[in-house]
């Protein structure tokens, strides 16, 4: 059975718009042809959230906004809940981590684990940084003390890893 998801609301003119989400890859704005969603991506996506315009056909666009769940969000609000919806905007210092996990990957455990390893700590350190509830010395300490974990987990794989390859 395939996954469908559909959205049904009214444009700020009153025309009724039915978005149809097939396979979590097709878009349909009022039954037009399927596209693909992967072609709509828009420039607003980052790290921790895709994001894609849809045009409806009179100009205007709505926003698939993906991160967790999928949002639907037309003139900056979810189209479900009626409330405000801001995308995703990842502060700079964010990318000093993910470098640090690249060389995490590189340095210290390479390998389907590292990656693994660094892909989550690079993906929790961007979600952390992304919330707007906490300040910002919050969120820095937040990664930084993930960063330290990650690396230690790192560095008991790679010793495990290399006790077992000596066995």
């Amino acid at each position: 059975m395939a996954k469908t998801r559909e959205w049904l609301f009214n444009t700020s003119t009153g025309m009724p718009v039915r978005i149809t989400l097939n396979k979590n890859r097709l878009v349909s704005v009022n039954g037009s042809p399927e596209t693909k969603v992967m072609a709509l991506k828009a420039p607003e996506s980052n790290f921790a959230e895709r994001v894609f315009d849809i045009p409806l056909g009179n100009g205007e666009i709505a926003k698939l906004c993906v991160r967790n769940k999928q949002v639907l969000v037309y003139n900056g609000r979810n189209v479900e809940t009626g409330e405000e919806y801001k995308t995703i905007k990842l502060p700079n210092w964010i990318y000093v981590f993910v470098a640090l996990y690249v060389v995490n990957f590189f340095l210290i455990l390479g390998g389907a684990l590292g990656g693994a390893t660094s892909a989550i700590g690079a993906y929790a350190s961007a979600n952390i940084s992304a919330d707007d509830k906490r300040p910002t010395l919050t969120k820095v300490l937040f990664c930084i003390g993930l960063y330290v974990v990650i690396t230690a987990v790192s560095l008991l794989l790679a010793i495990a890893a290399r006790a077992a390859l000596k066995l």
